[in-house]
């Protein structure tokens, strides 16, 4: 008989292992999340980790090791535990533990209640007279109490009703506090019971070595999203800005990032590998060659199916789930226990009342057939899911494969297709639009299906052309050409050309918030400050990433003539040494706000121009004095005179920078002249828009005046109007 050596049994061997999300990289639609273990080894061994809930691309799962060597890892689907066994169990022996304790107490408290109502009923018969001495053979009543004896008897009722009401109080308090508990456990089994199945992934690496080691498993799971954000913080008396940015982070991955290392990406992940060839790109009338990359055929094969798992034998969840329901109603049938709450409504619910509510935007519709033999599939499960969904949607194809997913709101979606004896196939990242019905075609594979896969080379990430934007070939065309004086008209060509992608390919489109786009192609990276905590589907968190401060000469931008808001500027090249994506910034003059701005994409020593709000101290006064004259010999002209004087007042202790724009109108008629007389002090002027600026520094607590005159000369009786 052989003998298994240690190694071998050792590989025998299934570890259960703790492994954390240590790090994880949030892209502006996806996250690659890493999460690490420490294993003791001992030969060769089989390493159980966490299952992955939520929608987890498994092409993307990888698993490293440092301090052993990883031979292989076995990934495989599964669905959670409808009810958990150990968990049911633990509950349903406490809820009875609580049941029989509550009977007991419930008990005790009617003995003594009913012990106060019989020493309640003791009376001792009212009157002074004594009785008659009754007849003989006379039926007796009963004898009197002896008034000597009333006291001892009062005293007795007194001290037994005392520690029987202190007894009942204690009773009571027991039973109050054995309802508190039985409804929290209550919950907790309603919770239990209602848990849905989720699908994941079980990843079980196998690994070799001696002692500890340290494993790292790597994935890419969609449903995340950051937006860059900043706060501008204006100190007027330094003449500094505090720069802070982070970023806001929400996910509704399935999972929860607790105490992990974030790092804020604009980088946008893409899976082309192959570029394409240029060929030679002819035209003439019988040839019209646009350039197609050939198929590349290979001789890969894809693995055998894996054996049909045998179903598990529900006996005995099915009997702790019926004894657990069954202590739920008992539980809601005691009188002191508070109202049970309201189960959560299912799929079909929510789709009911989002109907009721009125007619949706959006649909996804489409059809589902065989890889091999092109046959409609029927019933065959598919699931959408979106952040935007209060719960996942479920339909079934019926008998021509078709299947309508409609009331849906707009967003990014992923789709599910499921079906016993078929490959699960997973299409996400599909962009739905308000208003729009998009049609999603799927071919399942069968388990056992084998066929020769060809590899076709991918279309680029940057559009190249269009066939209806191409070249177009005509008459005059043929006939400058070296050939085309032959036989111009007969060589005409009607139809366009030009270099396309394959047909149905479409640039990715982001939502023009998110920092693929504000960062203009640049791939840049943001740590965390610190370690944070970000929840699924528990709405946003602000991560911290980097606070500056730059020195800047800030200015006072103010257009008297449209608004009296001076607005602070400041015109710099950015100190920063790293690239800041555009974002929203909210702006603070010391501890106030002073408003929002959108903020554009800033290289390291690019010269822009930093919005910094409104100043409200300062504010611009603007005043016009016009006078009318009748000028010539033999027509009259009616010339104004228009003096117009801008008064500002500087509140702070130190010099103010400022700048004011206004403007004289211009004529667009000959009979009407506008003529600018002057400015004073000189502003810079611009003949052909008709602006004005000054550039003034102000003195400390003091006011400045600034003035132009320009003068509008016309026919007397003219009506003159305005336009922009």
């Amino acid at each position: 008989m052989p003998v298994l050596g240690l190694s071998a049994l050792s590989a025998l061997w299934l570890a259960a292992v703790d492994a954390p999300v240590t790090s994880v990289t949030v892209y502006s639609d996806r996250a690659r999340v890493v999460r690490t273990a420490r294993v003791a080894l001992s030969g060769t061994q089989r390493v159980e980790l966490p299952p992955l809930f939520g929608t987890v691309d498994p092409a993307s799962i990888r698993v490293e090791a440092q301090g052993a060597e990883v031979m292989r890892v076995d990934i495989r689907t599964m669905e959670s535990e409808a009810l958990p066994a150990t968990e049911a169990r633990r509950l349903v022996t406490e809820l009875e533990k609580l049941d029989d304790q509550l009977s007991q107490v419930r008990a005790e408290r009617e003995a003594y209640t009913a012990q106060l109502t019989a020493l309640g009923q003791v009376r001792p018969p009212a009157g002074d007279e004594p009785s008659p001495t009754p007849a003989k053979g006379a039926p007796q009543g009963p004898a009197r109490l002896d008034a000597s004896g009333w006291r001892a008897a009062t005293d007795f009722m007194v001290a037994a009703t005392a520690r029987l009401q202190a007894k009942l109080r204690e009773v009571s308090q027991r039973e109050e506090a054995l309802d508190r508990e039985l409804s929290l456990r209550v919950q907790e089994a309603r919770r239990l019971g209602g848990t849905p199945r989720r699908r994941g992934l079980e990843v079980v690496p196998t690994l070799s070595g001696q002692g500890s080691a340290t494993l790292t498993l790597t994935y890419v799971t969609t449903g995340t999203r950051w937006y860059p954000s900043y706060e501008l913080r204006l100190e007027p008396e330094s003449n500094r800005v505090q720069v802070a940015f982070s970023g806001r982070v929400s996910q509704e991955t399935g999972e929860d990032w607790e105490d992990a290392a974030l790092t804020l990406s604009t980088a946008l992940p893409s899976t082309a590998t192959t570029a394409p060839q240029l060929a030679t790109w002819k035209i003439g009338q019988r040839e019209r060659f646009i350039p197609t990359p050939a198929p590349v055929p290979d001789s890969w094969r894809p693995p055998p199916p894996a054996p049909p798992q045998p179903p598990a034998a529900p006996n005995e969840d099915l009997r702790t789930r019926a004894r657990l329901l069954s202590l739920i109603g008992t539980a809601g049938a005691a009188p002191s226990e508070p109202e049970p709450q309201q189960p959560q409504p299912n799929v079909e619910t929510r789709t009911q009342e989002r109907m009721a509510q009125g007619p949706s935007k959006s649909a996804i519709i489409g059809t589902v057939v065989r890889a091999d033999s092109k046959k409609p599939e029927v019933d065959v499960v598919v699931t959408a899911t979106s952040p935007n969904l209060d719960a996942d949607q479920v339909v079934l194809t019926d008998a021509q494969g078709q299947y309508r997913i409609p009331q849906l709101p707009s967003g990014t979606y992923t789709l599910r297709f499921d079906k016993e004896s078929f490959r699960p196939f997973v299409r996400s990242n599909i962009q739905l639009r308000q208003e729009r019905t998009i049609r999603q075609n799927v071919e399942l594979l069968p388990e056992d299906f084998e066929a020769e896969v060809v590899i076709t080379a991918r279309p680029p990430t940057i559009d190249v052309g269009s066939t209806s934007a191409g070249v177009s070939v005509d008459r005059d065309f043929i006939s400058r050409s070296p050939s085309g004086g032959k036989s111009g008209a007969a060589r005409e060509v009607d139809a366009p050309v030009g270099l396309a992608p394959p047909a149905g390919w479409r640039p990715p489109v982001m939502d023009s918030r998110l920092p693929v786009s504000l960062a203009g192609g640049y791939a840049l990276a943001f740590p965390s400050q610190r370690r944070e905590t970000v929840r699924s589907g528990k709405g946003e968190r602000r991560v911290p990433l980097f606070t500056e401060t730059w020195p800047v000469q800030v200015e006072r931008k103010l257009y008297p003539a449209l608004t009296p808001n001076a607005f602070l500027v400041a015109e710099l090249r950015s100190p920063s040494k790293q690239v800041m994506p555009g974002g929203e910034a909210q702006l603070f003059v010391g501890a106030d706000p002073a408003g929002q701005a959108e903020l554009t994409l800033v290289s390291p020593d690019e010269p822009f121009t930093l919005p910094l709000g409104i100043d409200s101290a300062v504010r611009p006064v603007r005043n016009v004095k016009l006078m009318t004259a009748e000028k010539g010999f033999i027509g009259k002209d009616d010339v104004t005179e228009y003096l117009v004087t801008i008064e500002l007042a500087n509140p702070y202790p130190f010099a103010l920078p400022v700048r004011i724009h206004d403007q004289w109108p211009l004529s667009r008629s000959e009979d009407v002249e506008v003529k600018l007389v002057r400015t004073d002090p000189n502003a810079v002027q611009d003949a052909d828009r008709g602006t004005l600026e000054w550039r003034l520094t102000v003195p400390p607590s003091q006011k400045q005046v600034v003035s132009f005159l320009y003068t509008v000369r016309h026919p007397k009786g003219w009506r003159l109007e305005q336009s922009q």
